[in-house]
This record gives structure tokens, sequence and C-alpha cells, in this order.
């Protein structure tokens, strides 16, 4: 009940933060039912819906579950704590790859303790960006107990008052960026399933995946839809479908922010 009353109820973000510190609430073990195991903060968005209802983003749980089989590779863009790439991990078995991607240097020894845990040897973290080119580019750090907001986007902010303070008072930390072709080596020559989720740089991520798309190398493609981002660097849903349309792509929508895009010739 404390955990729920301070990660949801309490505003702003700040006394949260204190009474986080306050009350020494730390990371904690969850078992699902279906036996995956994640140390979790239980105040943070993603702890506090897998204690309450034992999934996180429903939609897309079930997508990469109906999608992935023994033997697939799968590629997690924007990996967070890891909760997508353990899922996937079990779902591929041993003789299946999981590749997770996460710039933030705070959760790498979150998803390596994740995959320890879960006794999983088949996923490699990739401390990286992904984006159109190769570069260094700055990222805006979120709180913790919303790990998963951080973004390269320019248009980042927070959606109430003060932004520029609370940018300055939660860091930031800049970040090597590299695309996906530039490391299309390292992967199987077909890639079951890429999920991009990354606070509104999903199309530049894309953008810089051409090369892959051009080959067919990937079956699948789960993007996040961040309307309100795409919308003020004058980007848009359209703009991504029309570009992978031209890749041989088809798209099913999954939800208002989910969509999945697959090869037809596959």
């Amino acid at each position: 009940m404390l955990f729920d009353i301070i990660g949801r109820k309490i505003r702003p973000v700040e006394l949260r933060l204190f009474l986080k510190w306050l009350f020494r609430i730390k990371r904690q073990r969850i078992s699902l039912l279906d036996g995956r195991i994640y140390e979790i903060d239980p105040i943070s968005n993603l702890g506090l819906h897998l204690i309450k209802h034992g999934y996180y983003e429903a939609e897309m749980t079930e997508q990469i579950k109906k999608l992935l089989g023994k033997g697939d590779t799968f590629i997690d863009i924007g990996a967070n704590e890891g909760y997508f790439s353990i899922l996937a991990s079990k779902l591929v078995s041993e003789s299946g790859k999981v590749y997770s991607i996460e710039p933030q240097e705070r959760l790498w020894k979150i998803i390596l303790k994740n995959a320890m845990i879960n006794q999983l040897s088949n996923i490699h973290l990739l401390p990286f960006g992904i984006g159109s080119t190769n570069e260094e580019l700055k990222l805006q750090l979120y709180p913790s107990i919303n790990s998963g907001a951080t973004t390269f986007s320019k248009s980042y902010g927070f959606k109430v008052a003060f932004v520029e303070i609370r940018n300055k008072m939660y860091g930031y930390q800049y970040s090597k960026v590299i695309t996906l072709d530039s490391i299309a080596d390292i992967f199987p020559a077909e890639i079951k399933l890429v999920k991009i989720d990354i606070e509104g740089f999903e199309f530049e991520a894309l953008k810089g995946a051409q090369r892959l798309l051009e080959k067919k190398r990937i079956n699948h493609l789960l993007v996040e839809i961040h309307h309100s981002v795409l919308q003020k660097i004058n980007q848009s849903e359209e703009l991504i479908d029309t570009f992978m349309q031209n890749f041989g792509y088809i798209k099913t929508k999954v939800c208002s922010n989910l969509n999945l895009y697959s090869n037809i010739q596959k």
C-alpha cells in the first residue's frame, strides 16, 4: 500500500523522491507467474505495474510472445531495465539471441543483474544509443522512478512548471550513438524482431537501419509512436509509415501508440 501511495498518488516527482529517501525504499526482487524474476524499484512505473499486474505494457508484451520462438533473434532498442529482454530471452531459449541496447549508464548493471538472477546467458548488452548517424549526443535523464522517459529528443521536457530548472536538476549524460547498420555484422543473418521505444527518437533509429531493411534481414519491427514528441520535431506516424512502406513493410496497428511493421516477403 505504501509503495502504491508514494508511486501513484504523490506529486510532484520531487516529493516522491524525498519520500523514497525518507522511507529508505530499496530495490527488491519480484517473481512473475511464468518464473521470470526482476529486481525492481517498487515505486517506479515499471515496479508498480509488475507488483500490481504481473506484466508491463500488455500490448507490447503480447506481441513479443506471439512473434518470438526458439532460436530467434530479438533486438531490444531502449531496453531500460531489461524487462522485454528477459521476456524475449526466455522465449528464444539458449539457441536464440537477444541484443539489449540501452545508453543509460545507470541501467547497465541492472540489466546484467536481471539477466544473472534469471540464469540467462543469451543476452548481449550493447551500451549505446541508436540513431541515424554515428555521433555523440546529450541524453537528458529523467528521474529514476521513470527512467524510461529519458531521451535524446530535443523536445524532452516535463509537462509541468519549472522545466528548465528540472532538466538541470536531474542531469544528463553524453552517450555514443551508432546506427544499426554500422553494427549489422554482429547480428545473425535473420533478425526475427526489433523493438524500438526511445521516446520520440524512433524514426532516427529506423533511418540508421536502411541497409538492414533493404536486405530484408528484419522480419518484424515493433515501434512505439510518441505522437506529441513527433509533432514537436516535425515528424509524424504517417512519415514513419511511408518510410517503412518504401522498404516493403506493411503496418498493423496494435494500439494507439504501438505499430507492428512486417516484411511482406517473409
